[in-house]
């Protein structure tokens, strides 16, 4: 889908946001300041917590007649919150900002959102186009970057908060180091819009709609058919590799930055795929904890409405964001 296809969207008049104030090291809070001395648009503002109502807050703001919904948080809460809201409004979501605070923010990257503060707040209330991307719905939770099973699962659920606010994406790094030394290959089954299983043998499964295993700074992806917008559902195996490979790419994976393409073995569908394993393997869903293997993840063709740059933007690389969240934005 080429850019001049995008809808272009007018600035809203009434904005829900619901920000992660832990975000970012903290970076959240920074946003909730921001949100609090702005008057136009009208902002109902929501800070979550541990157990924040996604889909409450949203059903309140559309009885409220909100007309955006922002999240100020990383890929997490992105799906939280597009979950929610897909729960309140089925097909018909409100456009969606987001001013990426999180870790990884590996989405955004792709789709070209700014990460310095200012720039994403203005675009987040303000002008811009709609590019409606693809989700993979797992039962009650909508996916946007990717669910996995495997070596990256049990990496991210050893992940602590005060380990990303602490060292960021190398604390993912630090945890893949640790799950690698009892990292087995195991037997995946894999199914395609229900026909028989492949077997495959690897070290991790993952199911994505928007093709999120791309270079954080918008210059490379992994697989260049693959794209947040293709109206396709994609499962990909991650062969085993040698050692030393492993443990050079544990950062850049959990990161979204990729691998090597010959790593990955990769496969489409169009509704629905399911991933099994003959050793129930631990699932996780943009970097949430999500129970144990099967893995059935039905595809959502185009259904977020996400706003972007009317000019295409080059993404933000990581160093780069790291570079930015010790200054300000008039630096």
């Amino acid at each position: 889908m080429s850019e001049t296809e995008w809808t272009p969207v007018d600035a809203p008049r009434h904005v829900l946001a619901i920000v992660n104030p832990a975000s970012g090291s903290r970076r959240g809070q920074d946003v909730i300041q921001r949100l609090r001395t702005i008057t136009d648009p009208a902002i109902t503002l929501h800070v979550t917590t541990p157990d924040f109502d996604f889909a409450g807050a949203i059903r309140a703001g559309v009885a409220d007649d909100i007309d955006r919904i922002l999240v100020a948080g990383g890929d997490g809460t992105l799906m939280a919150g597009v979950s929610g809201a897909q729960q309140v409004l089925g097909d018909d979501l409100l456009p969606f900002s987001w001013v990426p605070t999180g870790t990884g923010n590996v989405v955004s990257g792709f789709l070209g959102l700014p990460h310095r503060l200012d720039p994403a707040l203005e675009l987040a209330l303000g002008p811009g186009a709609l590019r409606h991307i693809d989700l993979a719905r797992v039962g009650e939770r909508c996916s946007v970057l990717r669910v996995s099973c495997g070596f990256e699962a049990e990496t991210a659920q050893n992940v602590t908060r005060e380990d990303k606010d602490r060292l960021g994406l190398l604390a993912y790094g630090l945890s893949g180091l640790r799950s690698l030394r009892q990292t087995r290959p195991v037997e995946y089954l894999i199914s395609l819009d229900s026909q028989p299983p492949i077997r495959v043998e690897g070290i991790m499964a993952f199911v994505t709609a928007t093709g999120a295993l791309t270079w954080i700074n918008g210059l490379a992806v992994i697989n260049e058919a693959i794209q947040p917008d293709d109206g396709l559902l994609y499962a990909g195996v991650l062969r085993p590799l040698n050692p030393v490979r492993v443990l050079n790419s544990v950062t850049n994976l959990v990161a979204g930055s990729g691998l090597p393409p010959e790593a990955i073995i990769y496969f489409s569908a169009r509704k629905r795929i399911v991933i099994d394993a003959k050793t129930p393997q631990p699932t996780q869903i943009d970097g949430d904890p999500l129970g144990m293997t099967p893995i059935m993840a039905d595809l959502l063709p185009r259904a977020l409405p996400i706003v972007v740059d009317r000019e295409p933007q080059r993404g933000a690389s990581y160093l780069e964001w790291l570079t930015h969240r010790g200054q300000s934005d008039e630096d």
